[in-house]
């Protein structure tokens, strides 16, 4: 098996296509930088002029209507309140305070967690495709019949191409997140704050980091899976496109109650160690007025460990069956 992942390892590290996977790895892991540097730049004295311009106009109004604002608000969380008594409106906090108003200084923990979610599913989506494509353009080739001729033990072979799509990916990440940790501390001792760091605050962005190359790790080795059981690159495209235009886009507002078992939000559930998510609840009061208001609810992060581990072992095992049975030509 050792024997077999090292010719792999080199199969895989002298493809042309890993040198394309890890340059757009590099050049999304920059488009990541860039909208980093969006957030974290001040902004131009014009446009802090024109947002001071906006903010006295909104202080004059508020001056005139704040207090029946107030009202309103409170009227509104009362009526809320009868059927969801734990709701809160957050009326004390409608009064516009000019910290609230404009751009404010980002702090390096919030930017650094945020490009952090954002590149992860970026470098997953690449790792899965130059998993599925490192496995199925054997198929394509023809090489994988006479690799069998050679080594005819299938499930030996089939593993050894996971572990390689899984092993040879991590290099590139690591090195990838080391950018991303330094460019956005660079940023934000130039532009933003590094102030109120802890070590519970480097603990938690750690356990992050290692999460989120445990999950393009992951990535790599379902693509190899899903590249043996389909046996090509551009239909592993097709479904993992498919399933996120046509669920996550499309039908995601229809389907919100079954939100804890999509996909999408089970990854950020794990990449974050849990997360959140809201769901609509619409009532009518005793004056015919429709109202509609979020539900906060919770995912945890055993519950997009167990969700995201039994679609793994799925994926990989029904591809284990399916390349030990079927012919190869």
């Amino acid at each position: 098996m050792m024997r077999l992942t090292k010719v792999e390892l080199r199969r895989l590290f002298s493809r042309h296509l890993s040198s394309m996977a890890l340059l757009g790895a590099l050049i999304v892991s920059g488009l990541v930088l860039l909208s980093a540097f969006d957030q974290a730049k001040p902004m131009s004295d014009q446009a802090l002029a024109f947002q001071r311009t906006q903010f006295e106009e909104v202080q004059k109004d508020w001056a005139a209507n704040g207090a029946q604002r107030i009202r309103d608000c409170e009227q509104s969380q009362a009526q809320v309140r009868k059927q969801h008594p734990k709701t809160e409106l957050h009326c004390n906090q409608l009064k516009p305070r000019w910290e609230n108003w404009g751009k404010q200084k980002v702090e390096f923990s919030n930017l650094m967690r945020s490009s952090l979610l954002g590149w992860s599913y970026l470098m997953a989506f690449i790792c899965l495709l130059l998993g599925a494509s490192f496995v199925a353009a054997e198929f394509a080739s023809g090489s994988m019949g006479n690799w069998l001729t050679f080594e005819p033990r299938r499930v030996r072979v089939y593993f050894s191409k996971l572990v390689a799509a899984g092993l040879g990916v991590i290099p590139g990440v690591l090195a990838l997140l080391g950018l991303l940790f330094v460019s956005i501390w660079i940023m934000c001792i130039r532009y933003g704050s590094t102030s109120g760091i802890s070590s519970k605050m480097w603990t938690d962005l750690t356990w992050m980091s290692i999460r989120s190359l445990t999950f393009a790790v992951v990535a790599s080795v379902v693509g190899a899976a899903m590249g043996a059981l389909l046996r090509s690159t551009a239909a592993v495209m097709g479904i993992a496109l498919g399933y996120l235009v046509i669920i996550e886009v499309v039908f995601r507002r229809v389907l919100q109650g079954a939100q804890p078992w999509m996909l999408q939000l089970n990854m950020e559930g794990w990449l974050q160690h849990g997360t959140k998510y809201f769901i609509n609840k619409c009532t009518t009061d005793n004056q015919g007025m429709y109202s509609c208001f979020g539900v906060e609810k919770a995912l945890t992060f055993g519950h997009s460990s167990m969700y995201l581990g039994a679609l793994v072992v799925l994926a990989v095992t029904l591809s284990a069956k399916v390349f030990q049975s079927r012919d190869v030509n």
